[in-house]
């Protein structure tokens, strides 16, 4: 078994409600040493939606979804135009590049995929939908990749942003990679790796 972890390490935080992306974007930010942004400013950035319920615990301006909206609350980057954008707006030495579900062959190229990121150095978080892993958990999430465990059936070390689970913990890669699939919402979900500019 060989064990494959990004340098230097994450350093973990908590996640707004409804800002698992922003808050890994946040990790992102942390482990290379760079200023640090709000978690509601980068929800802003990457069209961050919220139900009436939850407005109050914002403190800027945030789009209010309703009932007949067509995708999950949250923030919602589907290549990566948004997140790119945003880097550059804020002059943030880093760009991301999606690498959609649709790309990987089969989960050994997935871990291929990991490990050569890894090995750059490079962060990768990864949006998946949690049902493939949990069956009740019907939505998106946003986590990092921490570390690769290679093995017959490889498994990754997540950087969990969320308060209700621990901040790293082991994950079967081909349940993540599986909810990728556009087949649970309509969504094609993948890694986004991020690297210097």
């Amino acid at each position: 078994m060989k064990r494959i972890k990004v340098k230097p390490p994450y350093i973990s935080l908590t996640q707004q409600k409804l800002c698992c992306v922003p808050c890994a974007i946040q990790w992102i930010l942390l482990r290379r040493g760079l200023k640090l942004v709000e978690q509601e400013i980068i929800g802003r950035e990457l069209d961050l939606i919220v139900p009436k319920k939850f407005k109050h615990l914002f403190i800027g301006k945030v789009k209010i979804g309703g009932r007949h909206q067509k995708r999950d609350y949250g923030t919602h980057e589907t290549d990566g135009v948004k997140t790119n954008k945003f880097l550059k707006k804020y002059k943030i030495p880093l760009k991301a590049k999606k690498i959609f579900y649709s790309e990987f062959k089969d989960v050994q190229h997935a871990a291929e995929i990991i490990v050569d990121n890894l090995k750059k150095g490079n962060d990768m978080m990864i949006v998946t939908y949690l049902a493939a892993i949990w069956p009740k958990k019907k939505n998106g999430h946003a986590m990092l990749i921490s570390e690769i465990i290679l093995n017959k059936k490889p498994k990754i070390v997540v950087g969990e942003p969320t308060f209700m689970r621990k901040k790293f913990y082991e994950l079967d890669l081909a349940k993540v990679i599986k909810g990728m699939d556009k087949k649970w919402d309509g969504e094609e979900r993948g890694i986004y790796v991020f690297s210097k500019r």
